[in-house]
């Protein structure tokens, strides 16, 4: 039996090479036949699609480059069709719009220096936050969710119905190492994959034939429970190339750190947190490691989801290590993590009990041969007499079009019972053929954002692939051009995947209508030196709801005199109402001395991660670090792949900021003290491309709050400086 996913998660890449047209697979498992894509120039590609006559100002805080404004268009489009969707009551066609977006974005989130991008920092919130808006909303979830979604779903289902008396055992299966308590918070998430997540399930399990026996072996190897093989499915859906919306990725779901902790290496070309191989023996030793610090497998889980620092932390404020007892006091996914990983265990060892009835996949089978080159995948495939499809299916660690370059020695992964045969193939292609590699040769005035341009690539690929500590290029200079040799001066666009059709004003207009309930509307008129960013601020609005207000693409811009529209609550209306005439300093001191009643904000009730970066400063340590964010030391440690507690001055690390809905759980940011309900802060240091607004909108703040905290006014900020954001 064949499952196919209910949309392509479409990736985008320089062209393929050769006369044979390159095919991209799905970033879902068990896809369709190749994709097919059609050459075109660059010129068209980037060709406005706007009059910029006249205008003044970029409708864009960040200088982007122009592929990836293309690709935040187009996931802002998706994002505006979405909600056209949902406004019209179609929620499917409103979910696969989402998820549309969401794709595009993970694509670009590993573009190099992405994460300093204003414009897709504050697009990946809004779709984010308005997509999990949307699934607490509906009764179900179509088959093409993504699992984050689903589990985002399930977990609102639970919490909905949570009481005590649900912990209590029903049934222990003690068959397996980890014993599987069915309770009532299991029974409900059977039910929910019985009947709404009845086609996941199954898909789950047809794909389990792939991977499962991979999984045991590894499982057996390491020395841990064979039966936590299950916990994949939870994870990504089986699925290798799952990307979260907190940024983790493959099947086992690992972020950046973690993943170097065990060995999981990556670049834009290749992520090893997708090699099903090499990420179940890393989930493996880090549920073995979690094991030897907690002793029990249900603690284990919950370290796993959400770190060992939130565990103990749970474990002090409950005065138990019974996971059931300490469960209130988890954040919000974590309490039904453990439930999800019991009903999937159960239902997997037995489907027919549960109503399931599906064949499994034959498991995967292949042989390794090893590539010393940077070679296109089409000439890889057609060695192995097999396609790219099934090229990468083998090898979802590959993002592009090629094996890594600087990589001597990569293992690819070919059908089985065909080495022999690719051996006898691959040594008669010359070697030029094998290194298909564009160069350009620097001439004078170009610059290496102009050569970026002119091969359709960003500016920041084009100096890491040169490895180029900065941006000065001297004349005469060779440059490797991350493109197959054969492509040539163009780019390449995904056919398969739906171009998202312009918006209009008339659609935005009616777009905004259903969820402008209790908001007036409000204009602005633009002057000299405005950017949607300050706006935004003025307004305590999101950029991307200008943008979906007044139907702006990214990479136009704002005209002087042209007339915005925005929208406020019902509530403050008076407090905006006098912006648009009012000179830049009286729009600080408005904000500041109208922002005094703390209390008059509602902090959206819902479950969301992100991702912060931290400089160490002088005479802190990672314990202190720790603390200030209310996590564990290991879990920084984990993250940030340190092998010792020793941090210098001017470091940076990446900590995990969680945010939860209603109930006992609160921001991991925001952590209180155990003894003293006194509020706690955090501290903020503003890095290159930030703006006031987009480090309200990674907090979930207001801007007039980040301004009185920190006595702003107006709206400028430096690189290097430390902001405090009070819980």
């Amino acid at each position: 039996m064949k499952f196919v996913y209910g949309f392509l998660i479409f990736v985008f890449i320089l062209v393929g090479c050769s006369s044979e047209k390159v095919s991209r697979p799905t970033t879902q498992m068990n896809q369709p036949s190749a994709s097919s894509f059609r050459v075109i120039s660059p010129e068209t590609l980037l060709k406005k699609e706007f009059d910029t006559a006249g205008c003044d100002t970029l409708a864009s805080d960040s200088n982007n480059d122009e592929v990836t404004t293309q690709l935040l268009e187009r996931a802002r489009q998706h994002y505006l069709n979405a909600l056209n969707a949902e406004e019209l009551g179609n929620s499917t066609q409103s979910a696969t719009e989402f998820e549309y977006s969401i794709a595009i974005l993970n694509e670009l989130g590993y573009y190099p220096n992405i994460e300093n991008n204003q414009d897709f920092n504050d697009l990946s919130h809004s779709v984010i936050e308005d997509y999990e808006k949307y699934i607490a909303n509906i009764d179900s979830l179509g088959p093409q969710t993504s699992i984050f979604a689903l589990r985002n779903k399930l977990n609102a289902i639970d919490e909905a119905t949570d009481n005590p008396e649900q912990d209590t055992p029903k049934k222990v299966i003690t068959t397996t190492t980890v014993p599987l308590v069915i309770n009532g918070h299991v029974e409900k998430n059977i039910k929910f994959f019985q009947e709404r997540g009845h086609e996941h399930f199954e898909r789950w399990l047809y794909l389990s034939g792939k991977y499962f026996p991979i999984m045991g072996n590894v499982f057996r190897a390491e020395g841990i429970p064979e039966e936590l093989k299950y916990l994949s499915m939870i994870e990504s859906g089986l699925n290798p190339a799952a990307r979260s919306w907190a940024r983790a990725v493959g099947l086992w779901q690992f972020v950046k750190g973690t993943g170097r902790m065990y060995g999981l290496t990556g670049n834009f070309w290749y992520d090893e947190r997708r090699d099903f191989e090499k990420a179940t023996r890393a989930a493996a030793r880090h549920l073995k490691d979690l094991y030897g610090e907690f002793g029990d497998w249900y603690l284990v889980l919950a370290a796993y989801n959400s770190g060992a620092g939130r565990v103990y932390h749970a474990i002090r404020r409950s005065g138990s290590t019974d996971f059931w007892r300490m469960r209130p006091f988890l954040p919000r996914e974590t309490r039904n993590y453990v439930p999800q990983f019991i009903a999937a265990a159960v239902m997997t060892m037995d489907p027919k009990t549960y109503g399931f009835d599906v064949t499994p996949a034959d498991s995967i089978s292949f042989d390794y041969v090893t590539i010393n080159e940077c070679v296109d995948l089409s000439l890889l495939a057609k060695c192995a007499r097999t396609d790219v499809d099934t090229l990468r299916a083998l090898n979802p660690e590959l993002i592009q079009w090629c094996t890594p370059p600087s990589f001597h020695g990569y293992k690819l992964r070919i059908p089985a019972g065909r080495a022999a045969l690719f051996a006898d193939s691959y040594s008669v292609i010359p070697d030029d053929q094998k290194r298909d590699w564009l160069v350009h040769k620097v001439r004078k005035r170009e610059t290496l954002a102009s050569i970026a341009k002119r091969y359709g690539i960003t500016t920041t690929l084009l100096a890491d692939a040169n490895h180029l500590s900065s941006h000065t290029i001297s004349v005469g200079k060779s440059l490797v051009i991350p493109v197959p040799a054969t492509a040539g001066n163009y780019v390449a666009t995904v056919a398969n995947e739906p171009t998202p059709r312009k918006g209009n004003h008339r659609r935005s207009a009616k777009l905004a209508a259903y969820a402008l309930k209790g908001k007036e509307k409000l204009t602005y008129r633009i002057r000299k030196g405005d950017s949607l960013g300050k706006i935004a601020d003025w307004y305590d609005v999101r950029i991307s709801d200008l943008r979906l207000w007044n139907e702006i693409p990214y990479g136009s811009r704002i005209r002087v005199g042209e007339i915005l529209t925005v929208w406020v609550p019902d509530s403050q209306y008076d407090k905006y109402a006098g912006i648009d005439s009012r000179s830049d300093a009286d729009h600080a001191k408005l904000l500041v001395t109208n922002n005094s009643d703390e209390g008059s904000e509602t902090k959206p009730q819902h479950s969301s991660s992100y991702w912060v970066k931290h400089m160490v400063k002088e005479g802190e340590s990672l314990g202190k670090i720790a603390k200030q964010y209310g996590i564990g030391v290991e879990d920084l440690q984990k993250w940030n792949a340190l092998n010792s507690t020793t941090v210098m001055k001017g470091q940076t690390l990446e900590v995990l900021i969680e945010e939860s809905g209603t109930g006992p759980t609160r921001s991991t940011a925001a952590a209180q003290n155990d003894s003293v309900k006194a509020k706690k802060a955090i501290t903020y240091t503003v890095k290159r491309g930030d703006t006031l607004h987009s480090i309200a909108s990674t907090f979930g703040i207001p801007v007039t709050k980040l301004r009185t905290w920190n006595k702003i006014r107006g709206t400028k900020i430096h690189i290097g400086q430390e902001l405090v954001i009070n819980s």
